[in-house]
């Protein structure tokens, strides 16, 4: 027995596989230590920035602050490459990445 499938599938199928093909998204931590000032943040937000424009970057009014970001980049390797970018600086303790 054949069966049909409903043209509604099918788009919804279509989108599901336009969105798993899509550019990586990602999500970033850059946990500052004791010694970061404002200029220090400001500098990170514009390295996360340079990946996706359209990032969505938080800090956590703490102290020491934590910049959280929401992006998407065709960069290969880019979570290694981020890491390297930003881990050197003296203001930072740890950096996070983790594909979405």
């Amino acid at each position: 027995m054949m069966r049909t499938v409903s043209p509604a599938a099918i788009l919804l199928l279509a989108a599901v596989l336009a969105a798993c093909g899509g550019t990586p998204a990602y999500e970033v931590t850059v946990t500052f230590n004791e010694t970061v000032v404002q200029e220090d943040i400001t500098e990170t937000i514009e390295v996360l920035v340079s990946y996706d424009a359209d990032a969505d970057v938080a800090i956590q009014e703490s102290f020491p602050p934590v910049a959280r970001a929401s992006l998407e980049t065709d960069v290969p390797d880019f979570c290694r490459v981020v890491t390297a970018e930003i881990e050197p600086a003296s203001y930072v303790r740890d950096v996070g990445c983790d594909e979405r």
